[in-house]
């Protein structure tokens, strides 16, 4: 069968100014055009726009088009969104591309994307969905993410975690969960650090937990002054948290490396023997799936998707709980010895690759399509 072409439509993507932001489906993106043609229309809420403008992103990877709307009044917004949703369709269609399948990420791109005159499958990230998220979908919004997502052949959640809650919020339909994707070919395994090296990968913002993490790397010093703790990321933050490792006499050991680039979180997370996520709530992490590509074991908060990415390659501790988390990471780095990187990143390789999740969305959008794969 030739190759169905994909129009991407999503609230979230990287920019030069935020090359961190959506970074989950840019990966997508790379899985899916494995087996089809991609272009991206990124909606693109933004405090300092005056009006709708839509324009391409030449230096981007795949043929991506930037509607720009504004951020406030809400009201507004949300009609501004529609509005730039259904305009940078015209536009990527002008441009040559006419999709066969629209594939939206996150239910509010499926707003627009549900009045097209074209298939529409759904993937769903957004935390909101899930009970510990504070920032719990209202009613509202909950009425029409079961609306809109009816007109989805498709509704894909990227963790099983979050497949329940959306049911448990109405939603109904054909539901199928297809993970966050890894390039396996750049996470791989390393050397390790000798047993003493510590590494946590994210946005310095509350959701992370960096505070906890902080708070139970102090404690894991007084057992094991030798360890050291990177913390790789930015975000809003990221002050408090510097002065709140200077309060617990950590700035010899914790060093805080800002946002890095792929290739250099591979060679970091090669080079480090634990990976540790602190979350307060979460779903299927992308740095979850790098860290065992790289073949770490890990120490993580037991929430949302969190579990089914560890299955026996890590522990889990109790969300928001300083002394748990502490000795979970004691008992990680104790242990080291019992866990076989290549078999971690064999099983990240199994579930998670390019490749393997390439295909998962290739039998999903043949199904949206009526054709087989």
């Amino acid at each position: 069968m030739s190759r169905p072409r994909v129009l991407f439509m999503t609230t979230s993507y990287p920019s030069d100014e935020a090359p961190a932001t959506g970074v989950f489906v840019l990966e997508h993106a790379r899985a899916a055009a494995r087996h089809a043609e991609v272009a991206v229309l990124h909606l693109d809420r933004r405090h300092d726009a005056r009006g709708i403008s839509i324009h391409r992103d030449v230096g981007a990877e795949f043929p991506t088009w930037r509607a720009r709307y504004p951020y406030r009044p809400t009201a507004l917004s949300i009609a501004a969104h529609v509005a730039a949703g259904l305009g940078g369709y015209r536009t990527v269609r002008g441009a040559g591309f006419d999709p066969d399948l629209v594939h939206a990420h996150f239910f509010l791109s499926a707003l627009p994307a549900a009045l097209l005159p074209k298939p529409m499958v759904e993937t769903e990230h957004w935390t909101a969905f899930l009970p510990e998220d504070p920032t719990r979908l209202g009613l509202p919004l909950k009425l029409a993410a079961r609306l809109v997502l009816r007109r989805a052949r498709t509704v894909m959640p990227v963790s099983e975690s979050l497949a329940t809650a959306m049911r448990d919020a109405g939603i109904r339909g054909r539901f199928e969960v297809v993970p966050n994707a890894v390039d396996t070919s750049l996470f791989r395994p390393g050397a390790g650090g000798g047993g003493r090296r510590v590494v946590t990968v994210g946005l310095l913002q509350h959701q992370k937990g960096i505070d906890v993490l902080l708070r139970a790397f102090a404690q894991v010093r007084e057992r094991r002054p030798d360890t050291a703790l990177d913390i790789v990321g930015d975000g809003p933050e990221r002050s408090t948290y510097e002065k709140l490792r200077t309060t617990l006499g950590l700035d010899e050991s914790v060093v805080f490396h800002g946002f890095e680039p792929k290739p250099e979180i591979a060679a970091r997370l090669a080079e480090s023997d634990l990976f540790v996520l602190a979350s307060r709530f979460d779903n299927n992490p992308c740095v979850l799936v790098e860290a065992q590509a790289a073949g770490l074991p890990i120490v993580a908060s037991r929430v949302g998707g969190i579990p089914e990415i560890v299955e026996g390659n890590g522990l889990l501790a109790e969300p928001e709980d300083v002394d748990s988390l502490a000795g979970r990471i004691l008992e990680a780095l104790a242990g080291l010895g019992a866990y076989d990187r290549s078999a971690i990143a064999a099983r990240a390789k199994e579930r998670f690759d390019g490749e393997h999740v390439g295909r998962m969305l290739a039998d999903v959008y043949a199904s949206a399509l009526g054709k087989s794969a």
